[in-house]
This record gives C-alpha cells, sequence and structure tokens, in this order.
C-alpha cells in the first residue's frame, strides 16, 4: 500500500515538473540606452534601427523600436551628486567646490532636478528640486576628509571611533549605503535615463564578514542602478588609486557611464549623455528570477562607438513586493476625514425608528421636538427647525434636508418641509450630523451621533412603534392619516388620547400573532386590544397593527407598554416606555 502511494506521488511530482518545464516564462519588455560618438568622442546621432545589433546572452533578438532621446531645454533631466567627503583628499576640495559651481551654473538647465548629497545625508530629506542656488549651497558645504579621522558630530562618535583601518571600514559601509539608498531613490521619478555622479579617489570593496551579509556592496548598487535606471560617472580627482581599480570605474561602466580624472571633462561628458541617447526596445522571455541577463550591444556603422548598459535583471517576486510597498509608502491613502465628536444637544429630544425597508434594506425615520425649559440666558435659544445630514458607513449621503418639529396632530404636508425624515439603508452604523436653527436661521446648536442600524429582512421582527397623540377629537380623528407624524415626547397628560401603529414582520407564508399588554412599576396590568390596519395582513409576512390608549383612566407615574410578535419561526419584543402627569 505504502508503496503503491509513494508510486503515485513520484507520478504527480513528475508530472508537475512537466507542466512547469512546458509552460511559457513571461515575456518582458527590456530597455537599453546607448551612448553613440564618432571616432572623435563627438555625439552621433544618425544611426538607424539597421544600425544596431543586440545580442541577449549570446542570441540576436529583433528591435521592437529604436529611437533617438534628445531632450529638450523645457524637459527635466534628473541629475544627482554624490561627494564623498570620506574619501576626496582636502587639497582637491577648493577644486571641486569651483568647477561643480560652474556645472551648476552653466550647464544645468532651469528644469533639471537636481539632487546634492553627501555621505551622512538622510536619503528621506533629499527630494530632486530645480532650486540651483540651494545646490550650490550644498556643494560649498562640501569638505573632504580623507586621511583625517577626527569625529565631526555624534554619529561619528558614537559609530565611527577607534584605530584608523576600522575607520576606513566604517566609512567604506557608509558611502556604499549611501550609493545605493540614492540610486533606490531616483527610481520614484521617471522611467527615463536619470544621472549620478560621484565623486570619490578610491572607495576599497569591503570583505564580507557573519552577520554583515545584509549590507550593501557594490554588485548591490550596481542592480540598484540597473533596475532604476541611473547611469554612473566617477570622477576620481586624486591619485590615490589608478582609476581602472577604483570599483567604481567598474560600475560606470556597466551602467553606460563613464569614468574620469578631470572633474569639468566629466560633468561635461555627463551632461551630454543626458541630453541625447539611444534607446533600444525588444521582448525578452524570462522566468521571474530576479536575475542578472547580459546584454551586448554592437554598431555596424564603420567608426562609430558605443556605451550601453551591460544588462538588465529579470522581475522578482521580491521586487514586485519591494515595488508595491514603495508605491504604497508613496502614495499613501488620503487621510479619513476627522470625524466630529459626539454630542446630545440638550435643546431637542430626537427619535430615532426603524422599519423593514425594501431589497433587505432597513427604513429609518427620524422625529423631533424643542425641549422647553427654563434658561438663564438673557436671549432665550428655541430651535425652530434641524438640518440633518445622515451618512451611510461609506460617507455617502443616505438623507439631507431641513427637517421642522413634530408635536400632537401634526401631519406632513407635501407643499411643505416635512416634519419627520425617512430614508432607507443596509444594516450597519449610521452617523448623524444636525444643525439646530432658530427662526432667524442661525445655527445655535449641533447635535453628533452615531447609530447601530438591526436588520430586519428576515425572521420574526417588529418595526419601532411610532406614538401619537391627541388632545381633542379633530387631533385623533387627524391619526387616521397615514401622513400623521409620531412624536418624540414620552411625557403626556391624563387628559391626552395615545395612537400607536407598527409592523410586525414574520417569515413569507407564516401567520403573525400580535399582543400588547399595559405594565406599571408594580408589574401587568391589562392586555391592549390590538386591530389590523387596513390592508395591514400582506399575506402574514407584514402586519399594521394599531393600539387606541386612553389615559384618563391612568394615575400619575411612569408605565410601559410591550408589544410582541411571534410565528412558528420565533417571536420579537419590544416596549414603549411613557410618563403620565396630572
Amino acid at each position: 500500500m505504502f508503496a503503491g502511494v509513494a508510486l503515485f506521488g513520484m507520478m504527480v511530482g513528475h508530472a508537475a515538473l512537466a507542466l512547469r518545464a512546458t509552460a511559457e516564462p513571461p515575456t518582458q519588455t527590456v530597455r537599453i540606452d546607448v551612448i553613440a560618438s564618432d571616432a572623435r568622442g563627438r555625439p552621433l546621432d544618425t544611426l538607424k534601427p539597421a544600425d544596431f545589433e543586440l545580442r541577449d546572452e549570446g542570441v540576436i533578438r529583433p528591435l521592437d523600436d529604436v529611437r533617438l532621446v534628445r531632450q529638450s531645454p523645457d524637459e527635466a533631466r534628473v541629475i544627482a551628486v554624490f561627494l564623498d567627503e570620506y574619501h576626496v583628499s582636502p587639497g582637491a576640495t577648493e577644486r571641486i567646490r569651483a568647477s561643480f559651481t560652474r556645472f551648476l551654473s552653466e550647464q544645468v538647465r532651469p528644469r533639471d532636478l537636481l539632487v546634492v548629497m553627501k555621505p551622512l545625508d538622510s536619503v528621506f530629506a533629499i527630494h530632486p528640486t530645480t532650486d540651483r542656488s540651494a545646490a550650490i549651497a550644498a556643494v560649498q558645504s562640501f569638505d573632504g576628509r580623507r586621511g583625517s579621522y577626527d569625529a565631526r558630530n555624534s554619529y561619528e562618535q558614537n559609530f565611527m571611533a577607534g584605530v584608523p583601518a576600522r575607520i576606513e571600514v566604517a566609512r567604506s559601509q557608509v558611502v556604499l549605503s549611501a550609493l545605493n539608498a540614492l540610486a533606490v531613490h531616483l527610481s520614484g521619478y521617471t522611467d527615463q535615463r536619470k544621472t549620478l555622479i560621484v565623486v570619490s579617489e578610491g572607495t576599497a570593496r569591503i570583505d564580507r564578514r557573519r552577520g554583515l551579509e545584509y549590507l550593501p556592496t557594490f554588485d548591490t548598487i550596481r542592480r540598484s542602478a540597473q533596475q532604476a535606471n541611473v547611469a554612473i560617472y566617477a570622477i576620481n580627482p586624486g591619485d590615490a588609486l589608478s582609476i581602472d581599480a577604483d570599483p567604481l570605474t567598474t560600475l560606470a561602466t556597466e551602467t553606460s557611464g563613464q569614468s574620469f580624472a578631470d572633474v569639468d571633462a566629466g560633468l561635461r561628458r555627463a551632461a551630454d549623455d543626458a541630453g541625447a541617447y539611444y534607446l533600444l526596445t525588444y521582448r525578452a522571455s524570462r522566468p521571474d528570477d530576479g536575475r542578472f541577463h547580459p546584454v551586448d550591444v554592437q554598431v555596424k556603422r564603420p567608426g562609430a562607438q558605443l556605451r550601453a548598459r551591460r544588462g538588465y535583471y529579470s522581475p522578482s517576486p521580491d521586487d514586485a513586493l519591494r515595488k508595491a510597498v514603495l508605491a504604497k509608502l508613496d502614495n499613501p491613502a488620503p487621510p479619513p476625514p476627522l470625524e466630529p465628536a459626539p454630542r446630545a444637544s440638550p435643546l431637542i429630544r430626537p427619535w430615532f425608528g426603524t422599519a423593514r425597508g425594501s431589497d433587505g434594506k432597513t427604513r429609518v425615520t427620524f422625529v423631533w421636538e424643542p425641549v422647553l425649559r427654563a434658561s438663564t440666558d438673557r436671549v432665550k435659544r428655541v430651535p425652530t427647525r434641524i438640518k440633518l445630514t445622515a451618512l451611510a458607513p461609506d460617507n455617502s449621503v443616505l438623507y439631507e434636508g431641513i427637517v421642522l418639529p413634530t408635536g400632537a396632530g401634526i401631519v406632513d404636508d407635501v407643499t411643505a418641509p416635512f416634519s419627520r425624515a425617512s430614508f432607507e439603508m443596509a444594516p450597519g452604523r449610521l452617523r448623524l450630523r444636525m444643525a439646530i436653527l432658530d427662526a432667524a436661521q442661525t445655527v445655535i446648536d449641533t447635535d453628533v451621533r452615531s447609530l447601530s442600524v438591526r436588520d430586519m429582512a428576515s425572521g420574526v421582527s417588529i418595526a419601532t412603534p411610532e406614538v401619537m397623540r391627541a388632545r381633542n377629537a379633530r387631533e385623533f380623528r387627524a391619526l387616521d392619516n397615514v401622513q400623521a407624524v409620531p412624536v418624540a415626547a414620552r411625557e403626556f397628560s391624563r387628559n391626552e388620547r395615545l395612537f400607536i401603529r407598527f409592523h410586525a414582520y414574520g417569515p413569507s407564508g407564516a401567520s403573525v400573532t400580535v399582543a400588547a399588554r399595559l405594565m406599571s412599576r408594580m408589574g401587568p396590568m391589562r392586555e391592549l386590544a390590538v386591530v389590523a390596519a387596513a390592508g395591514g395582513d400582506d399575506g402574514g409576512v407584514m402586519g399594521v397593527r394599531e393600539l387606541d390608549v386612553p389615559l384618563a383612566g391612568l394615575a400619575a407615574g411612569d408605565y410601559v407598554i410591550e408589544v410582541s410578535a411571534s410565528s412558528a419561526g420565533g417571536e420579537a419584543k419590544d416596549v414603549i416606555d411613557f410618563r403620565v402627569t396630572t
């Protein structure tokens, strides 16, 4: 049995390998920027697509597009300068300052985006700018410190102390980390070619030690520059190391840049290359393994010379994740609007009712009454209307409008603002904003609150009972109108009469039994007659019920009316608390 299971597992494994082998690798669009010049080093801008031959890992690839990118003075070039203070001799400081000041003043265009960075500058505090005066000021603060190991800040004192050999290792690591961070930082500004000018008399390679494998190296910088389309120009103004032996020279060659000993010549070449280059585009089928793929570009025209990137990196899952994280950090979601603090106004008495709506929603009803109380204010504030705004959980507006106060015998007039607001929403959190106005339409107070709207789409349930009051026969007759508005008050005199209307819901096809009883603090008093409104049964799914409760026979005190609905699917109850006064 176990042999059979093992054989089946081997067959599944071989099938998976065969399927993986036959699956087509994803196609990647590759762009290689090329700098072309004639035998005398002058820019060459007359090459045709047929003049180029590109080999990807030794295989000739057809080119989809070849075009000369010539940036006009109105287009912005991205030019970054890294001044390696730790590896430039003090004697070269003034010469470098003067050369870069001329470069920024004369060769940089008004719309070019500039970055000037030194080893201990934070990449988070550096942003490309068109302000040449700020860039010149950063250059003027440059001070070569090669061979000088005095600590000038707390970071150097705490983390870069010791013998010179140890300080040199720490300085080299700081430089590599800063260069890599700058190359990654530049990737977020444009997909076109970017220029990184590095001034250093040579940064030695660092041997990897256990526990430091995660720190950037020259290989890390090469990868970051290739992926960010950054061309590195290495300028070595001293004689500390031969230019050919400087690892920065290798970086420049592999990223289509160049190395120079003369500062002014290097700056002129970097500016010229940033303004005109060829862009070769083709497609390659590569697995998403993140590996480096070498590319060799040749030109068929005699005497022409090319400088091109030495290859590209195929994407990897880590690269995709990193790109998504950086995009989210660079474009954070806007913060949610500030919610006003909850507040219950003492000037109004609101009432909220819920009932079953359409399409599984819940219908919400709002009415209010002013609270009449003695005030010590010299000007008495009397609310006459409310501007109500009701918001759903997704900030969509459910209702916005004026609501007049309710009272005894009130019936909504379709030609005037209503004394009741009704709207439907999906069950969830309802947010209410109320501006309370007086007779002069002045805001005298606000009310902010939220409610949890329940789901009434299924099962047995009771809508919030609506209480209407009448002080005489004329007002009582008005309560038969379907437009009669419930009251928010729960304190009544003995000469009033209450008319209570509510909906009872049950499962489709099920019969719903509805009952009501009056209770005091001492316990149940009596059962109340519940009658169905005209057309109220609707097949047992929904019933509209009414109660007529005269208050003349009740003593002053607190009372409760309990209404209930039951069927084979369950039971639901609701209560109405009220007070009777003399």
